[in-house]
């Protein structure tokens, strides 16, 4: 990972990592998907992240709120949390092809490794196999039935 200064925040977008794969490695394919995955993931990282600490000295500033460092790593982990089901729901209901699920695969496969681990290979698309429990819908009113 690179080392963190402004310029990487401000060009998070445009961020990859170097393809260092070694000569005579058969599985040269497989290694530039999972750095292309890598590369995103650390593009959502640090975008999800500058989001969040701009609207913490927001609310710090505005609000004059107070935040202690457990609030913090929970809000950061909740954004990663809706950022990773933002990207399973578009491969599995907006997208729906093998291109998009492939590319959330290397994108969040290595980090959540130990939770995929006994899970199926369709962890992707399969909305509740993470967690055990249905995404929360939107309740229905007269007008949406």
């Amino acid at each position: 990972w690179p080392e963190q200064h402004i310029g990487l925040v401000l060009g998070c977008g445009t961020i990859s990592l170097p393809n260092e794969t070694q000569s005579g490695n058969a599985n040269v394919k497989k290694d530039i998907l999972l750095k292309k995955g890598a590369s995103r993931l650390l593009r959502i990282l640090i975008s999800e992240s500058a989001y969040l600490i701009w609207t913490v000295r927001c609310e710090r500033v505005i609000r004059e709120s107070t935040h202690n460092e457990d609030t913090v790593r929970r809000r950061w982990a909740n954004v990663i949390d809706k950022r990773l089901q933002l990207d399973r729901a578009l491969a599995s209901k907006i997208r729906r092809d093998s291109k998009t699920e492939l590319k959330v695969r290397n994108t969040w496969s290595e980090v959540l490794h130990n939770q995929i681990q006994h899970s199926p290979n369709n962890w992707v698309t399969n909305l509740e196999v993470l967690v055990g429990i249905k995404l929360p819908r939107p309740s229905q009113t007269v007008e949406t039935r």
